[in-house]
C-alpha cells in the first residue's frame, strides 16, 4: 500500500502521532479506536484511528468521499458510509444566534405563526342558522328562507318576483333560485359563527 507511515497530502510532512489508548480492561473500546488506511490522490496512507482521521476532517484533508478501508478488511467504501466514521459527517444541528441587545432595552420575540381563522373574511353577517332549515323554509314559502337568515328584504323581493312570475308560468325559477340561495346563506353564516367561537371573538 505504499509507505503508510507518511500523513494525508497537506499535512506539512509532519509526523503521526498516534493517541495514547486506555489500558483499562474495564473500560469497553471506543468505536473511532480502530484504524483505517485512506487512499487520497491515489496513494494509500495509514493505519490512522478514527480520532486521527477526525482531526484529517476538521483540516480539510479528509471527507465524506474519501475511500477507506478498516484495517482487517478488504472492501474500500466512503468514509460517510463507514459504520463507524459515518458519524463524522452527519450534519450538526446549528443553534439559534445569541440575541445581543443593550441593557435596558426591550427584546421582542416574534414567533412566525398565524392562526388559519385571519386568513378568512369574518366581516359578514353570521349566526348559528340551520342550513336544512333554511331550504325547508323556502321550500315551503319563496324568500322565506332568506327571512330566516336575516335577509327580509331579500326574502320579500324572491317572493314578490315569483309571484309575478307565475303570471307566465316562470316562477319555479325564482322558487329554485331561493331555496339555493337560503342553503348557501345560511351554511355561510353558521361557518363564520363557528369561526368566530374558535378564534375567541365576540359572538
Amino acid at each position: 500500500m505504499g509507505d503508510i507511515s507518511n500523513p494525508p497530502p497537506g499535512g506539512g510532512g509532519r509526523s503521526v502521532v498516534q493517541p495514547p489508548r486506555s489500558t483499562s480492561s474495564d473500560l469497553p473500546p471506543h468505536p473511532l479506536d480502530s484504524e483505517w488506511h485512506i487512499h487520497i490522490n491515489g496513494q494509500t496512507y495509514g493505519p490512522y484511528t478514527g480520532h486521527r482521521i477526525d482531526e484529517f476532517t476538521k483540516e480539510g484533508r479528509v471527507d465524506g468521499a474519501t475511500q477507506v478501508l478498516p484495517v482487517g478488511s478488504e472492501n474500500w467504501t466512503p468514509a460517510s458510509q463507514d459504520r463507524y466514521l459515518s458519524s463524522l459527517f452527519r450534519p450538526s444541528k446549528q443553534a439559534p444566534p445569541p440575541i445581543n441587545a443593550a441593557a435596558g432595552s426591550t427584546v421582542v420575540h416574534v414567533v412566525n405563526q398565524m392562526n388559519p381563522a385571519f386568513l378568512v373574511d369574518d366581516t359578514g353577517a353570521f349566526g348559528a342558522k340551520s342550513p336544512g332549515v333554511a331550504l325547508l323554509l323556502s321550500l315551503l314559502i319563496c324568500g322565506a328562507g332568506q327571512m330566516y337568515c336575516g335577509r327580509v328584504g331579500k326574502g320579500i323581493l324572491m317572493l314578490i318576483g315569483c309571484i309575478a312570475l307565475w303570471v307566465v308560468f316562470l316562477g319555479w325559477t325564482i322558487w329554485i333560485w331561493s331555496m339555493i340561495d337560503a342553503y348557501a346563506t345560511a351554511k355561510d353564516m353558521n361557518l363564520r359563527y363557528l369561526r368566530r367561537l374558535q378564534a375567541g371573538h365576540p359572538v
